[in-house]
């Protein structure tokens, strides 16, 4: 079996990325600075390890990454919402956006060059957010990037330099370009958010924006499944959409929790929204299903699944 190198293992989708490969009998090395990242998300496993450091950190990372053959690559910029509240990376670029640029264009750097001295295969994971504002929908890899947040253009900087390595050096990367994933383990943006606000006041509910925003959510370990189909296929650096291809609103979506939730708040839209928040938002991903893919969970179960993490954490 491989050695396998995980950044930002310890994070929300890193950590079931982790389960599904030590179920496969992987070997795995989890690099993670623990900035938003949580050790208890790790089990204690005889082939894992935790490595504790960041990836703008060569000597550090080059030591972990030592005899691995694959590399996911999925730590970035995600500072704790303790100090700069609730909300989407996006918002967490604007704050602070040379930190951002430095976590995923310089990091991702980093991994790379380590990736090309040890021929390791690289799966890197991007985002839906270096499309910018959609002039159609469902997006499709093809449509033109536009971003319009500095998380959005980092990461896609950060794409170029994986095509780059796979024309230069001959390196073996993919690139996974992930919409709206939720599940256990989540603890910031808006699925998580809507359930805390909630359990605070389950009769009055006050959201950003219209409702009528559509995005595109898909659970976490479809969310992962698609990370391994698209890092076996390999490639020269080619994106490919991870989303469920399906389109829900911000008060379909708040509706639903209620009803799992056994509330009947008083839901009221404020009509303005954060900086870099997009209206209309999903995926083509006919792409990612011609190499085999197909989402397995609903969005009702997979929120029961999310709710019921979020009430243990309590109880």
């Amino acid at each position: 079996m491989s050695k396998i190198l995980v950044t930002g293992g310890a994070g929300f989708i890193g950590s079931h990325l982790v389960d599904s490969l030590l179920s496969r009998g992987e070997t795995v090395v989890v690099y993670d600075n623990l900035s938003s990242g949580h050790k208890n998300n790790l089990q204690q496993h005889e082939k894992l390890s935790f490595v504790k450091g960041d990836v703008l950190d060569q000597v550090s990372l080059r030591k972990a990454g030592e005899g691995c053959t694959e590399i996911f690559h999925l730590a970035e910029y995600l500072p704790d919402t303790k100090k700069f509240g609730p909300g989407h990376v996006v918002k967490f670029s604007f704050e602070a956006p040379l930190q951002d640029f430095e976590v995923s264009v310089r990091g991702t750097l980093n991994v790379l060059d380590m990736a090309r001295q040890l021929d390791a295969k690289v799966l890197f994971t991007s985002t839906a957010a270096i499309y910018g504002t959609p002039e159609k929908v469902p997006i499709k890899e093809e449509d033109q990037a536009d971003p319009v947040s500095p998380y959005g253009m980092s990461k896609f900087v950060a794409e170029q330099y994986c095509r780059m390595f796979s024309k230069l050096y001959g390196l073996n990367t993919a690139v996974a370009r992930i919409f709206n994933t939720y599940g256990p383990r989540q603890r910031k943006y808006v699925a998580y958010d809507l359930i805390k606000k909630l359990r605070e006041n389950p009769s009055r509910l006050e959201l950003l924006g219209s409702g009528r925003e559509a995005r595109d959510f898909i659970y976490v370990k479809d969310t992962v499944a698609a990370l391994l189909l698209i890092h076996k296929n390999g490639g020269m650096g080619q994106p490919h959409n991870v989303g469920n291809g399906k389109p829900v609103t911000i008060e379909e979506l708040a509706r639903l929790i209620c009803g799992i939730l056994e509330m009947n708040p008083k839901i009221e839209f404020k009509g303005s929204s954060w900086k870099g928040d997009i209206v209309n938002f999903y995926a083509d991903n006919s792409k990612l299903k011609s190499l085999g893919y197909e989402p397995t969970m609903s969005l009702k179960e997979g929120l029961i699944k999310l709710v019921d993490w979020e009430k243990s954490l309590t109880s």
